[in-house]
């Protein structure tokens, strides 16, 4: 049995952090991993959001791993945004409390890191919240290890906000030239402002909304869509440019995620459902 919750953050964190959220799996089911293995784990592709990660493991550690390269410890882990998915696999009972930032929410905590390679928490903020915290309440340990950390500000806050929250309301909608002159602004306004705020272009971010709406679009199934329709439907020319796109952000075919896919990648998505705080 694994139990998924999420929490909104103290509203004075609003601007750097969309939710937390924790993990607690007692019993992990096969879901197919990668590559197959004999025993029983849990195993989930963590698809590319346009969000950064904290995330803390309160109990034995999984792995994580980019499609290309060896496993390593999946703990205590800052995730920057990246355009690139990750593999976890986890064997046994797990413990995980984690942070969803903003777009911009890392740049904001971390400055110093402007990279695409995940940073160990201690590493990047010198120091870790209290674990019994963590475990006991989530929220309150989070509020408080945030708001001693501090943040800066990111330039033209309020201009990435707009821009988010127009890519997001229907990525398949939004081109670059035209959320420019929507927002009354240069293309190179909006390029620095992405790339300093958030670390991808304009560009980037929207195929990378595109490609999160395709991929819930595939997995929520509500309404029996085709392929081809949810293709059409969330801004892709045809079924085949989806595939590929496809292939690009999870490095896998349609059949293969959906066979490792999981609640622990939902949680990666951006949502405004939350429990009450």
């Amino acid at each position: 049995m694994t139990e998924y919750r999420r929490f909104p953050p103290a509203a004075a964190l609003a601007h750097v952090v969309e939710h937390y959220w924790s993990v607690v799996s007692e019993a992990p089911v096969s879901e197919a991993p990668i590559p197959p293995a004999a025993s029983p784990r849990l195993a989930a592709v963590l698809v590319p959001n346009g969000r950064p990660t904290l995330q803390f493991c309160l109990g034995a550690p999984g792995t994580r791993r980019a499609l290309d390269a060896p496993p390593v410890s999946n703990a205590d882990v800052y995730l920057p945004v990246s355009t690139r998915p990750l593999v976890i696999e986890q064997e046994g009972p797990s413990h995980y409390v984690g942070v969803q930032c903003t777009p911009w929410g890392g740049r904001a905590l971390f400055p110093q890191l402007t990279g695409e390679q995940p940073v160990q928490v201690e590493d990047a903020a010198g120091s870790l919240p209290d674990r019994r915290g963590l475990a006991e309440d989530p929220i309150g340990a989070l509020d408080a290890w945030l708001s001693a950390l501090g943040s800066s500000p990111i330039p033209q806050e309020s201009l990435l906000a707009a821009a988010v929250r127009r890519i997001d309301a229907d990525p398949s909608e939004v081109e670059v030239s035209a959320l420019c002159r929507e927002l009354a602004i240069s293309a190179s306004t909006l390029y620095r402002a992405f790339r300093r705020g958030i670390g991808l272009a304009p560009k980037q971010y929207i195929q990378v909304m595109r490609h999160r709406a395709f991929t819930d679009r595939l997995l929520a199934e509500t309404d029996g869509e085709p392929a081809a329709l949810a293709a059409a439907l969330t801004g892709y020319a045809d079924q085949p440019h989806a595939a590929r796109e496809f292939a690009r952000f999870t490095g896998m075919t349609v059949s293969s995620f959906r066979d490792t896919y999981d609640g622990i990648a939902r949680l990666m998505a951006r949502t405004d459902e939350v429990a009450a705080h």
